[in-house]
């Protein structure tokens, strides 16, 4: 059998090369620099070229060219297909860099060319002396530089054969198939043997020759009529849909992902021109605003390509951003503002299919999300790049915290493994980068694990990263693969929301499996913590949106001509929402990214700062009242947050008083003193001046000589927290070289190599006062250094290391830990609208693929009755095991930045030893008090007075959003359930105590059936709220 498939693979190889016939170089080439500025026509006029050689290279760090050359088409290609063939000499299909290409002929915007894409049809009858002026917007890599001055810019015309390519692409799709399988498989057999029989038809003797190609069409009819006309239908279909996945920033920056939107949509729409049956579908309107706002003739003809039901525009979100760390508003932002730009922009239906193939896990709370936004389904390819475990299930519904469930598939699209095959033992990765070959399609069936709840299965294929999509050769693989040929399943041209509907209905309902909880990521968790700068100010960035939200919806509620900024607060989530994107906010983009998101957030701050500025302007004209003695001093109290809490402010002497506020709005009151003796700490000190013990209302703790923590005892239980013999706020440096994906991943291994940060220059009692004593710590570690404040309170149990560092390592990682003596198998760890158990132990290897795990702003390890929880400002990597809590500060990482996390670093973290569980010990609200300080200004003559937009009555509920409604009607209230606890819930908003409330989705749609449970009482309203439930109300004053 070798022979006959050794001889059929030469023939087969022999017919590709004559695919293009007639090559006649183009000697006349031009070149001029370029900047980055594209346009839909094209004029030379104004351009620096010079003559470019053949033999002569381009290219360089992240540099455009003009190219330019005037051709004509010779006698001997009249009549024919022709084709402006470009070589670069670049051969790596996966590069992502470089290079790629914008055509134009004859000044018009006419073709795109990449890697994969390398041709431009110039006339399909061409007239022979027809000229052209062909020009190309050439771009060269944008990272590292590794491929400058390496490219050619070989042009040249061709001939291209329609009867060799139509003969190859028949032999090749049977050739494949059959190859894959058994020597003795009948299929293979069957297959080889159609093929022999087609090949001995052709005539080789004078190869491009008249009579040669006229034997490619006798021996393509032998085939279709008794080969591919004979088939006998399979019953697996594996659904088909031309894709593209673009990074919105990674190895290049948001103004290169500009130019690949436009190169990639412009090489989809051109191959539709050709292949009617070819179905698209791309996500992320993000990417279709850049192209509305740099080529809207594309975006144009992308409108009546989704008219026709061939181009999806689905995926949900504003773009695919990372689901760890990004907020639960921030996602449900990016469901209000994606789903909003694809029906209005561009007409699009409804989004149904959150599409995330490349995101780093998925949080809990996702199923809630969706189905509360009206998205029933779910795809990504991710979690089959697990490190340790494969991921039992392909289809199946995926549970959240809430118990919400939604249909989720992950597409399975792999090479076909054969038997004894070692090379692909224990891999079990899929890809969202098909190839629709029969080798894929075949892989996809065989990966899929569901095979008994679906014959129905997903691939989406084409290249991504300005790739440019599908390829010509593809389609034409895909209109040979529709055919049962060999064992291979039929490919289907479908719709992803197609494809999910069809799921649906023909899936066997009694066999769907359900996995409860998170989709866990096991790879790539060093971007919980990387480029910890840019995760600070995603954070902070939230915190300031939703704050900016508040006051400018109290603000209309109460003042009439104030106009609510919505454009402008749409303009700051949108910014946000871009750089929550899946290599911006995980910290695994180049080092340019980082400055453009610097600013972009700085723009965010700026914005919001002003939007607030006016708000509470309106606020204090409306709701304060003036005393008649104009010179009495207060403080006016703005309290985001909604719950009363009570803070710290310096006054003009420097000394620390405490204010109280109310819940979401502002509290006019007076700063007071505790009352207390002058100091409220009990201190030992060394004789070199270095404190051993300090005793405060809530603890007694003390130090060794490297200021780490050797005991720490909570007075109110008379128990010691920290392990014997161990040290809290130990700061550990680890050598952190994982194996691959630098910036990305955070090896198992990362902790046989280590270094304690004990070298102190000083340590020494900072301050002693009535409301808060603080230490001060200064470490060195090689060419780093390290300043804590760690600073106790009276009002408060909670201790925050206020921490200050100046980081000049590489590839060297810095944590904390405080071993605690609790016991307990699992950890709580907050994610958005809730939190999740993990277990302390790695019993089985799912448990010890969890060595780092996502949180946000808290974890917590409790026994019965008393715990200790981890909290953090702007920190989400974290580790607890044995007792052992530990928090993840910095990564540094050399790729793809070889400077990442350099420099400056400034974050808190803090230590809430509580009495009972995490519920009792009130650690939500401690956490947002940390994350969300209250603002404070000096106000003269005013009466003391507490302005509340809500109140909630039950601690385990949480407004997470004030704002005004999208449509303008109301106000918009977001809340949810955080203990896990089934609670009636009472909400009074005392600025509107008229308002009418409704219950809507998060897409603030009326929600019937939870209206049912609203009652109006005395002092507001009462429903009951589900275990971790999101509710999402509306408020319509009645009476403004």
């Amino acid at each position: 059998m070798d022979t006959v498939r050794n001889r059929i693979k030469a023939v087969l190889e022999a017919v590709e090369q004559m695919i293009y016939s007639d090559r006649q170089p183009v000697i006349s080439v031009k070149i001029a620099k370029a900047d980055y500025h594209f346009e839909e026509e094209f004029h030379r006029e104004g351009k620096d070229f010079r003559d470019f050689g053949r033999n002569e290279t381009w290219g360089e760090l992240d540099q455009h060219y003009f190219f330019l050359a005037d051709v004509a088409i010779p006698e001997q290609m009249e009549g024919h297909t022709v084709r402006a063939v470009l070589n670069t000499g670049a051969t790596d299909i996966w590069n992502t860099d470089n290079p790629q290409i914008m055509a134009y002929v004859n000044g018009r915007f006419a073709a795109t060319l990449d890697m994969n894409h390398q041709f431009i049809i110039l006339s399909e009858h061409a007239k022979a002396g027809e000229t052209y002026e062909l020009a190309f917007y050439a771009y060269s890599s944008a990272y590292a530089g590794t491929f400058t001055g390496t490219n050619f810019f070989r042009l040249e015309l061709a001939v291209y054969r329609e009867e060799a390519a139509g003969l190859y692409y028949d032999m090749q799709a049977v050739y494949e198939a059959a190859d894959l399988l058994p020597e003795d498989n009948l299929s293979r057999i069957e297959g080889f043997k159609a093929l022999e029989r087609c090949i001995n038809l052709l005539d080789l003797r004078r190869p491009g020759s008249a009579e040669c190609f006229e034997s490619m069409k006798m021996a393509a009819q032998e085939l279709e009529g008794t080969y591919y006309a004979d088939r006998r239908p399979n019953p697996v279909t594996v659904h088909s849909i031309g894709h593209t996945h673009i990074d919105v920033a990674w190895k290049w920056p948001l103004r290169q992902t500009r130019q690949k939107a436009v190169r990639s949509f412009e090489t989809v729409l051109n191959l539709m021109d050709r292949y009617p049956e070819y179905r698209f579908m791309s996500s992320q309107p993000q990417l279709y605003e850049f192209v509305k706002e740099d080529a809207p003739g594309v975006l144009a003809r992308i409108r009546e390509r989704i008219k026709e039901g061939r181009w999806e525009a689905e995926g949900a979100m504003w773009l695919e951003p990372d689901c760890n760390i990004s907020s639960g508003e921030s996602l449900i932002r990016h469901i209000i503002y994606g789903r909003r730009f694809f029906e209005q922009e561009l007409g699009a239906e409804k989004n149904e299919v959150l599409w995330l193939p490349d995101v780093f896990g998925y949080s809990a709370a996702l199923p809630q999300i969706l189905q509360k936004s009206g998205i029933p389904y779910f795809m990504t390819t991710k979690i089959g790049w697990n490190e340790f475990n494969r991921f039992p299930h392909d289809t199946f519904l995926w549970k959240g915290i809430d118990g919400t469930e939604v249909l989720t598939h992950l597409i399975s699209t792999r090479n076909y493994q054969k038997p004894g095959d070692l090379k692909m033992v224990g891999n079990h990765s899929t890809t969202y980068n098909g190839l629709q070959n029969a080798s894929q399609l075949m892989g996809t069936w065989q990966r899929y694990q569901d095979k008994d709840v679906s014959t129905e299965v997903l691939t989406c294929y084409g290249y991504g990263d300005g790739g440019g999509g599908p390829t010509e050769e593809m389609l034409e693989q895909s209109r040979r693969l529709e055919h049962s040929i060999v064992e291979c399943p039929v490919a289907r041209q479908t719709g992803v929301k197609e494809f999910f509907h069809i799921l649906e209905d023909k899936m066997d309902k009694k066999r769907l499996a359900v996995w409860d909880g998170e989709l866990y990521l096991e790879f790539h968790r060093g971007t919980y913590t990387s480029m910890a700068q840019n995760k600070k100010y995603n954070r902070k960035a939230e915190f300031k949106n939703g704050e900016t939200e508040l006051y400018a919806a109290m603000a209309s509620l109460l003042d009439q001509k104030y106009i609510y900024p919505q454009e402008q607060l749409e303009h700051s989530w949108k910014l946000l929402l871009l750089n929550q994107f899946h290599d911006i906010l995980p910290g695994s983009s180049i080092k340019e990214v980082y400055e453009d998101s610097a600013a972009q957030y700085e723009e965010i701050f700026a914005a919001d700062e002003e939007m607030m500025k006016t708000a509470k302007k309106s606020i204090r004209e409306k709701l304060f009242r003036y005393r008649a003695e104009k010179n009495e001093e207060v403080c006016a109290v703005w309290n985001p947050l909604s719950f009363a809490r009570t803070a710290l402010i310096r006054n003009a002497e420097g000394s620390w008083q405490k204010i109280t506020a109310g819940p979401s709005g502002v509290t006019v009151c007076r700063a007071v003193n505790s009352g207390e003796d002058n100091c409220f700490t009990e201190l030992v000190m060394e004789e070199n001046g270095r404190p051993v013990s300090f005793k405060t209302p809530y603890f007694t703790v003390r130090f060794d000589a490297n200021a780490e923590i050797t005991s720490l005892v909570d007075i109110r239980e008379d128990r010691e927290l920290i392990q014997k013999g161990r040290m809290g706020n130990r700061l550990t440096v680890y050598e952190d070289r994982p194996a691959e994906f630098d910036a990305w991943n955070i090896d198992e291994g990362y902790l046989e190599k280590s270094w304690d940060v004990i070298d102190v220059e000083e340590f020494k009692v900072l301050e002693n006062g009535p409301e808060t004593a603080a230490l001060h710590v200064r470490r060195r570690f090689q060419d780093s250094m390290i300043e804590q404040t760690i600073r106790f309170y009276r009002h408060t149990a909670r201790i925050d290391f206020q921490t200050r560092v100046d980081w000049q390592e590489h590839q060297q990682l810095l944590r904390v830990s405080f071993p605690v003596d609790i016991l307990a198998h699992e950890a709580d760890y907050e994610i958005q609208f809730g939190n999740v158990k993990r277990p302390t132990h790695k019993n089985t290897s799912w448990d010890r693929a969890r060595f780092e795990v996502c949180a946000h702003k808290w974890a917590d390890l409790s026994e019965p009755g008393y715990g200790v929880a981890l909290m953090n400002d702007c920190k989400y990597g974290y580790d607890v095991h044995e007792g052992v809590m530990g928090l993840t500060l910095i990564k540094s990482g050399i790729f793809p930045n070889p400077d990442a996390d350099q420099g400056q670093h400034e974050f808190t973290y803090a230590l809430f030893p509580h009495q009972g569980d995490f519920r009792k010990g009130s650690v939500v609200r401690e956490a947002y008090d940390l994350n969300c300080p209250m603002a404070w200004e000096k106000v003269q003559g005013i009466y003391e007075d507490s302005f509340s937009m809500l109140q909630i009555a039950e601690e385990n509920v949480m407004s997470d959003t004030v704002k005004a409604a999208e449509d303008g009607n109301g106000i918009i209230v977001r809340i949810y359930e955080t203990w896990g606890m089934r609670t009636k819930v009472h909400v009074n908003f005392p600025l509107a105590p008229d308002a009418q409330v409704t219950v809507c989705d998060c897409m603030e749609n009326f929600s019937g059936v939870e209206n049912a449970d609203m009652t109006r009482v005395q002092d507001g309203w009462s429903f009951t709220m589900k275990p971790y439930e999101i509710k999402t109300l509306r408020i319509v004053n009645e009476k403004k």
